[in-house]
């Protein structure tokens, strides 16, 4: 079996995605890159019952190469994420409660907040409603998530996130969910007051800069 670490970190951040709330039950997948493409979470199984070699190996042009269960649905969302960024080595797609309650809405996420725009973006924007497994629904993410963004909305759906690795793309969901709770909360409030442009420009430049080391 190729690539035990990694098989075992994509069976780890599926579990932690579970316990912290970012999915229920079988929901979501989890992958990360490696020399021959990558490793993803298999289709319909629980986290918490996944083992290292129920993960499966796919090249890039969705080929399985190791594996017996089926890969995850979402698996050309995953490989859409590759291709288009050459920064992104690892892809979670979750569905937390809040963020996701903003993609039903069709509302994306602003960056109000310092940190936000530093580890997230400028914003996480709704990709274009598709079926799920589609190619059309893959192509909608890459879009709307661009180059200015870790996490992308799916409509009516969830949420991805990318990151340099496994522990990024993570943060990044907790940093969204996080995001959108509290941007709920800032509305009751009367409304988030947006940040100064120069402070825009400047996590801007952040986040420019830690998408290449």
């Amino acid at each position: 079996m190729r690539y035990p670490e990694q098989r075992e970190q994509v069976v780890r951040y599926g579990i932690e995605m579970e316990s912290t709330g970012l999915t229920v039950g079988t929901a979501g997948n989890v992958s990360v890159l490696v020399e021959d493409g990558i490793i993803i979470s298999p289709s319909s199984m629980a986290y918490r019952e996944t083992r290292p070699e129920d993960t499966i190996l796919m090249d890039l042009a969705g080929n399985v190469l190791e594996g017996e269960r089926m890969p995850s649905v979402e698996h050309k969302v995953h490989l859409a994420m590759y291709k288009a960024r050459s920064d992104v080595k690892a892809v979670i797609h979750a569905h937390p409660t809040v963020a996701t309650a903003f993609a039903a809405a069709r509302i994306e996420i602003p960056g109000f907040l310092d940190e936000f725009g530093v580890y997230v973006g400028d914003a996480v924007r709704v990709a274009e409603y598709a079926i799920s497994g589609t190619d059309e629904i893959a192509d909608n993410v890459a879009r709307a998530m661009g180059e200015t963004s870790h996490a992308a909305l799916i409509a009516s759906h969830g949420m991805v996130c990318v990151g340099k690795d496994l522990a990024s793309a993570f943060h990044v969901c907790q940093q969204v969910e996080r995001t959108a709770l509290i941007y709920v909360y800032a509305k009751m409030l009367g409304g988030p007051v947006e940040l100064p442009q120069s402070s825009k420009d400047l996590f801007a430049q952040v986040f420019a800069y830690k998408r290449t080391v």
